[in-house]
């Protein structure tokens, strides 16, 4: 499957701009129509100050006055991240699409998720009632999309920012479901990669009488790519997720392909643990798949 349609979700933040910048060259190399959706909702910085007013029995002419003065920064953030879209669309020669809606994050880019190739967001944590405290958008999307999540680290976590996304991909490889389908998702974007790096873990146990041979994926990949190259992981002692992101680093890849271990209704209590060590410990881009 070709890769034609990309959704991002962008915020004002920096990160979110980054976003932007790193889609808008990953449609531009698939020739993909790039939606960037943002989502009206209130930050953590607006709710504060708009509950301060409350607890501080402000006149409710003057809280009033709060939330349309919230209302225009929402719209001045809005007009700066359009602003950015047309320029990148110009600078990229790509097709896209503005989109804004009200409501949650949460629970409006599932929704749109849907209805494109892949999904692009921030691994920033931020507060939602509706969920439990320790948990960020990017591990509610995991569960809740249905479509392969591409997820980019806050600028602070990784070890740097990267230029493109998906020239060089390292795939997480164990034999497993959830690995399969990461594989599977990343395909169009194995296809047009420069390099892609098979991390191969524990290969001495997944030698098994009713499995193929560790090497085997490398044969399926190369179906895809000619540029595919096998590499046994060890990982030395270190928790898998951070074995698997060095890895990954020195090999060039810009981009790590991961499998999901959990249980999408028991998610909060059940996800796994390389799974969380990739993403409270996450210092590249994942396209993660469950």
């Amino acid at each position: 499957m070709a890769l034609k349609d990309i959704l991002v979700h962008v915020d004002s933040s920096n990160a979110g701009k980054t976003r932007l910048h790193l889609a808008a060259d990953l449609a531009a190399r698939h020739s993909a129509r790039l939606t960037a959706l943002y989502v009206r909702e209130y930050s953590i910085d607006q709710l504060h100050r708009l509950r301060s007013a409350e607890l501080g029995l402000a006149s409710g002419k003057q809280t009033d006055a709060l939330r349309r003065s919230i209302e225009t920064e929402l719209e001045t953030d809005a007009h700066v991240l359009r602003s950015l879209l047309a320029h990148l669309q110009q600078d990229c020669a790509i097709d896209t699409e503005w989109r804004t809606v009200a409501g949650h994050a949460s629970k409006a880019v599932p929704q749109h998720s849907r209805y494109a190739d892949l999904t692009i967001v921030g691994q920033d944590p931020y507060e939602d009632t509706d969920l439990p405290d320790d948990y960020s958008f990017a591990e509610t999307m995991i569960f809740t999309t249905g479509r392969p999540l591409l997820v980019i680290p806050a600028q602070s976590a990784s070890d740097q920012t990267p230029a493109t996304l998906g020239r060089s991909i390292a795939i997480a490889w164990n034999g497993s479901r959830p690995a399969a389908r990461a594989l599977s998702d990343a395909l169009p974007l194995i296809e047009q990669a420069d390099q892609t790096t098979l991390l191969v873990a524990q290969a001495d146990q997944l030698t098994h009488p009713d499995r193929p041979a560790p090497a085997s994926i490398l044969d399926h990949v190369g179906r895809h790519t000619p540029h595919a190259r096998y590499h046994a992981l060890d990982t030395g002692g270190a928790r898998v997720g951070d074995a698997l992101q060095t890895a990954a680093l020195e090999a060039g890849a810009d981009l790590l392909v991961a499998g999901v271990y959990g249980r999408a209704r028991l998610w909060e209590k059940m996800l796994g643990g390389v799974t969380r060590d990739l993403l409270t410990r996450m210092r590249m881009p994942l396209l993660l798949a469950y």
